[in-house]
């Protein structure tokens, strides 16, 4: 029995040994060639991938980017001349107008109760002085009876005097002679002093009709500016009131504008402006809604407000079409240098550029001599020891290093 049993025992353990041999066969990994050998290393597997370029090196025009206000060389405010109602407004806010056209009017039944009573009181000093005229010519004319009456008083006293030393007279004819003879010389006196006082008389009366004449003449002035004119063509900026409001005198009424007499006005730190002699050489480039349009400096301030200028521009001939008081983004081209050009995601913290050699980084010293500014990309004009051929970093890098391994994306 027990040899039976290890006779057929032992095949089924064979039998189990090599299915088991087999299972761990199946299991287990194919043997390869490269766990046969040491790996090969990898030294730009981590590399961050970056593009090169070229520095362009010649004669560019550095450019300043400046955000000028566009505005007119001529605006006015129109003020109200007196204190009254507003009877009718002709214009509206953005609209053209031109020279000499109506605004808007004021109610003037003030204005020519005014010029009425000053034409009223001139009137009068006219006619009084005409008064004191012909009492002058009246007065002229009574001062030669007025001296022979003194005369005939003088003769009769002498008269009456001869009289009395030989008693053929009273003395009460001859007090009453004397009497008539100094009432006559005081007739005369107050004719005389008349005719004196004439001229101050007339001085006076023409002074204030002088003074009458200047108020008559600004209150026409005043009657004729309740209707507000256009002092020139231009647009309406700005409108202070309204048909039936009230204004003061001197209240603003309305702005205008002359919107064909324009220019653009800048600010920019004086050391960044050239010194030259001449702004004719300096071009510029605005962009406006219609597209780009070319401008000239024609002026700058001469003297630095705290370190900054202050630009004028304006167009050669055909008037822009931009809106006031809104500002535009310009170009200003500078006077030409030597120089190389670079991206400028290629220049690090305006001083430095990284050479891309041998798949490393290779820090390049720079100076900042200006910028470019060419359909929305910047371009920074610097001086620094490059070669023809060199290729420089063209994507920014966080992290940018000397010596930092790179794959350049174009190998």
């Amino acid at each position: 029995m027990s040899s039976r049993w290890v006779r057929w025992s032992l095949p089924l353990v064979v039998l189990g040994a090599g299915v088991a041999g087999a299972l761990w066969m199946n299991d287990a990994p194919e043997p390869s060639t490269d766990n046969t050998a040491e790996a090969e290393p990898q030294p730009l597997a981590d590399a961050p991938t970056v593009a090169t370029v070229g520095p362009d090196a010649g004669r560019w025009s550095p450019q300043l980017m400046l955000y000028p206000r566009y505005q007119s060389r001529q605006s006015v405010r129109l003020t109200s001349p007196v204190a009254t109602d507003v009877e009718s407004v002709e214009v509206a806010v953005g609209q053209s107008v031109e020279a000499g056209a109506a605004l808007l009017q004021l109610d003037d039944r003030a204005l020519q109760r005014q010029v009425t009573q000053l034409e009223a009181r001139r009137a009068e000093l006219a006619s009084r002085s005409r008064l004191e005229q012909s009492k002058y010519q009246s007065d002229q004319s009574a001062l030669a009876i007025e001296q022979n009456l003194v005369s005939i008083a003088q003769r009769s006293v002498e008269r009456l005097q001869n009289l009395a030393r030989q008693n053929l007279s009273s003395a009460a004819d001859l007090e009453a002679a004397e009497r008539t003879l100094q009432n006559q010389r005081l007739a005369l006196q107050q004719r005389e002093l008349a005719i004196a006082r004439y001229d101050d008389i007339e001085q006076q009366l023409a002074a204030q009709r002088d003074e009458l004449d200047s108020q008559l003449e600004q209150a026409r002035d005043n009657l004729a500016e309740a209707t507000i004119t256009a002092p020139f063509a231009g647009r309406i900026a700005s409108l202070e009131v309204q048909p039936g409001g009230e204004v003061s005198t001197g209240s603003t009424l309305l702005t205008l504008v002359n919107d064909r007499d324009t220019e653009w006005v800048a600010w920019v730190a004086a050391s960044a402006m050239p010194q030259i002699d001449g702004l004719s050489s300096l071009t510029a480039m605005v962009e406006t809604d219609s597209g780009a349009i070319p401008v000239d400096l024609r002026q700058r301030d001469p003297v630095a407000d705290r370190g900054s200028l202050r630009l004028y521009f304006q167009t050669e001939n055909e008037q822009p079409k931009a809106t006031l008081n809104r500002t535009y983004p310009l170009r200003l081209d500078l006077p030409e240098i030597q120089a190389h050009r670079v991206p400028d995601a290629s220049v690090y913290a305006n001083e430095s550029v990284y050479r891309v050699a041998d798949n490393r980084l290779e820090r390049v010293p720079v100076r900042l001599l200006g910028e470019q500014f060419d359909d929305g990309q910047v371009w920074r004009l610097i001086e620094a020891d490059l070669n023809t051929g060199d290729r420089l970093l063209a994507t920014r890098l966080q992290q940018a290093a000397d010596g930092l391994a790179v794959k350049v994306a174009d190998q």
